[in-house]
């Protein structure tokens, strides 16, 4: 009794009972990918929406988003990225535009063949997300209770290789960089702005 209150407590707002049956209808993640292919080549595409992926590869896109909907309905409990209000505290994404974003993912699904009723599953497990995305201003990102800043600079030294967001060129392991707290950008020693991060 005390361990089923327990887990209860644990469990956070956009939690969700697993649903085998979708993933059975999802082919166990094989159409699930295919949906998801087909909607981020259609979102790098789309003029309302790219915008929110400038620094992200479609790869990394799709890879983070099947591993949230696969946690969700396995239950396996096992995706370590960002939940949602932090995965979008940055991006000011009003209640039009979501519905925008799940109808596309809708055509999606329609598109690679999966049962309305399915669809209409896949646009609820969305749906009960919407009140950590839609905003109409950024909010800090938190870690461990803690608002990080939504604007700025900070340096770091790099422990993996990476490309500079202003020049392209390689930046190595153990070289200086100066990064953007809310989008992640990364610059080079040459490249590294010196005043204060623009507000977007």
């Amino acid at each position: 009794m005390a361990d089923a209150k327990r887990e209860r407590r644990k469990r956070r707002a956009g939690d969700l009972d697993p649903d085998p049956a979708m993933w059975e209808a999802l082919e166990q993640g094989k159409l699930l990918r295919a949906i998801l292919e087909d909607f981020y080549g259609r979102v790098y595409e789309d003029a309302r929406l790219a915008r929110f992926f400038e620094h992200v590869t479609k790869g990394r896109a799709i890879d983070k988003q099947y591993e949230f909907l696969r946690d969700k309905l396995l239950g396996t409990r096992d995706y370590f990225g960002d939940r949602p209000r932090n995965a979008h505290h940055w991006m000011v994404i009003s209640d039009e535009l979501f519905d925008y974003r799940e109808a596309l993912l809708s055509t999606c699904a329609r598109d690679a063949g999966l049962d309305e009723r399915w669809v209409a599953r896949l646009r609820a497990i969305s749906e009960r997300f919407r009140k950590q995305i839609v905003k109409d201003a950024p909010i800090p990102k938190k870690v461990r209770g803690r608002a990080l800043p939504l604007e700025g600079y900070e340096d770091l030294v790099l422990s993996a290789g990476a490309l500079c967001d202003a020049c392209g060129e390689p930046i190595e392991v153990g070289d200086a960089v100066r990064y953007h707290v809310r989008t992640g950008a990364t610059y080079c020693a040459r490249c590294a702005p010196t005043q204060e991060a623009p507000r977007s």
